[in-house]
């Protein structure tokens, strides 16, 4: 019996990200989309025999698999927290991202052979990654695609930056003076080119940052043990922590409410680094003492502080260092004061 592949449509000329993102996620990562064929026009005729059409056709209707943003009425974010228009990339994962996530999961289980065991991945803990995806991954191509800064300035710019998916993703496109100008060979280059950055991102996620949940959410459980403030966490080992944090907080509804999180260093001693005030941000809830601060002369450092094991204190107070666990969470305590 001859397989049938559905037929996927978008529209011809110059591409962008936010379409070859959708293109990969439905034809590699959708169970009703997977392998489908990619039609690229502007002859509604042709859209009208698709069975799905991102990025063109002038409408959003999930009900009949169109899913263009391009419309003067389309308003559509990720969620009521988010502010930033969807583009098709968005609009995509917005319907299909549980399932396009737990299938590249499937995919790096089968291929990625690991020095630890991952729990299985229930329902809530595939919420937790799609929504960290979008804010860490999709949601930059959503802002871009829209025109959004980054951030809102009326400077002018220091420097270019054109290494970004969507800078990359545009050099895809056939240049004006080359001889082969086969803008479908070039997309689907550009498909599997986003496909790796895509698992990547996955991997990041699934591999790197989730399995370190379960970490920061005992220390916070059990942060009363190191100080009855209940501002200090403690680490068993160094992971990926500064984003569960901030996640741990708004849910348990204590928000700033840790200032350093204490961890194993590689060299056998143990860190002690200061929360910032938000996630992206370099200013510190509270800083290791000043009188610390990046004093290079070891034995200075230790008389000033009184701590015998110190071994450094950054210059801005965000980071500091002592041999022992003891003498890290007292670097920690005596800066709380």
């Amino acid at each position: 019996m001859q397989q049938s592949f559905k037929k996927i449509g978008t529209h011809n000329g110059a591409f962008h990200v936010d379409e070859v993102l959708a293109c990969t996620m439905l034809t590699k990562y959708t169970n009703e989309f997977k392998n489908g064929i990619i039609t690229r026009t502007r002859d509604p005729a042709i859209w009208a025999q698709q069975d799905i059409l991102v990025d063109v056709g002038g409408i959003y209707d999930p009900q009949t698999h169109r899913y263009d943003h391009h419309q003067k009425e389309f308003q559509d974010s990720f969620s009521q927290d988010f502010h930033i228009r969807l583009s098709s990339a968005g609009l995509i994962y917005k319907h299909f991202g549980l399932e396009i996530i737990q299938n590249i999961i499937n995919h790096i289980n089968a291929t990625v052979e690991l020095t630890i065991e991952i729990e299985k991945v229930d329902e809530k803990s595939l919420n937790i990654m799609y929504l960290k995806l979008y804010k860490n991954f999709i949601q930059s191509i959503d802002a871009i695609d829209n025109g959004i800064n980054q951030f809102p300035t009326q400077d002018q710019i220091k420097y270019q930056i054109n290494t970004h998916l969507s800078a990359v993703i545009n050099r895809f496109n056939p240049i004006w003076c080359e001889k082969n100008q086969d803008e479908n060979d070039r997309f689907h280059q550009a498909i599997e080119f986003v496909n790796k950055e895509l698992i990547s991102q996955v991997k990041s996620i699934y591999l790197g940052w989730y399995p370190g949940r379960i970490y920061v959410l005992q220390a916070f459980e059990a942060r009363i043990e190191q100080d009855p403030s209940g501002q200090i966490l403690k680490l068993p080992i160094a992971l990926p922590w500064k984003s569960h944090v901030f996640d741990i907080e708004q849910e348990k509804g204590v928000v700033g409410l840790i200032k350093f999180v204490l961890y194993p260093n590689q060299n056998e001693g143990w860190r002690v680094q200061a929360l910032s005030i938000q996630e992206d941000s370099f200013e510190n809830r509270k800083s290791l003492k000043e009188e610390w601060r990046g004093i290079k002369d070891i034995q200075l450092l230790k008389d000033i502080s009184g701590i015998d094991d110190i071994v450094f204190v950054h210059a801005n107070g965000f980071i500091g260092g002592a041999r022992s666990y003891e003498n890290a969470l007292k670097m920690a305590k005596l800066s709380l004061d």
